[in-house]
């Protein structure tokens, strides 16, 4: 549970972070707000750093725990509605820290949340009101994006999170370690910020680190593909809990393989953005 307790603390550095930096931002001018933190304002790249690197500390130590327990085979000590609930965690987080690179409001943001509406608008039948309730009916208008990923995506993430661990606080020394870990990562390496989308880009633009693969599958796949090989994922490990023997191993196995498929899709994107 050591695991958890630590996904934990990163969520409470992320969540403090983002408050401190709510004031500071802007929706509707997201990039012009952005560069004014990191030149403007003392410490502002530092504390947008501090931020990222919290959420992408709990993404990564929520998708190591998930593995970590299907690999004790410990996932039948949680009951089945707390154990899907805490598989659910990991779709929140990712569609929490998409909405936090969409923020940033650059080329490589523009060009992630035009992708993203295809995406959305390919389910069937309530495709395109998600696309509009997830990112807005007016193109360029990020408020709803906004909304969601310091109110809906945040508060999902805290209260599976507390209900997975048992607490609605996380301990003390799990945050400090997470806060030392994000104030250290953020001093050393800052997330970088791209050109303006008017500024015409003879570079593939990539998508966040943690979806390069889908991003390499949606090169020769339809844009379904973007919503249902992530949940064909999230059933597969929902459903380990219910199986055994080789029906179980199989849908180990199917999750081996779809995050080997996942890196071998970030190698192409990453080796096509490199010849371009």
């Amino acid at each position: 549970m050591a695991i958890a307790r630590l996904a934990f603390g990163f969520l409470a550095i992320a969540v403090l972070s983002g408050l401190a930096l709510a004031p500071l931002l802007s929706a509707g001018r997201p990039l012009e707000s952005l560069e004014t933190l990191r030149g403007g304002i003392p410490w502002g790249w530092w504390l947008r750093a501090v931020h990222a690197w919290a959420g992408w500390g709990l993404l990564a130590l929520t998708a190591v725990h998930l593995g970590d327990v299907v690999l004790r085979r410990a996932e039948r000590k949680l009951g089945a509605g707390i154990w899907w609930r805490s598989v659910v965690l990991l779709p929140v987080a990712v569609l929490a820290l998409l909405g936090g690179f969409l923020l940033r409001g650059d080329a490589e943001a523009a060009a992630a949340a035009a992708v993203w509406r295809e995406i959305a608008g390919s389910i069937p039948l309530a495709g395109p009101f998600l696309a509009d309730l997830l990112l807005g009916a007016l193109p360029g208008d990020l408020g709803a994006v906004a909304l969601h990923h310091a109110g809906t995506f945040t508060l999902l993430l805290w209260l599976l999170t507390a209900e997975h661990g048992g607490r609605l606080w996380p301990d003390a020394r799990a945050t400090v370690l997470a806060g030392l870990s994000s104030v250290t990562l953020a001093g050393f390496l800052p997330p970088g910020l791209g050109a303006s989308p008017a500024v015409p880009s003879p570079h593939l633009l990539l998508g966040p680190w943690y979806l390069l693969g889908l991003q390499g599958a949606l090169v020769s796949l339809p844009a379904a593909a973007g919503w249902l090989l992530p949940l064909l994922l999230v059933v597969a490990l929902g459903l380990v809990r219910h199986a055994d023997g080789r029906a179980r191993a199989a849908l180990v196995a199917f999750c081996g393989a779809w995050l080997l498929a996942d890196a071998a899709f970030t190698v192409r994107v990453l080796l096509l953005a490199h010849a371009r």
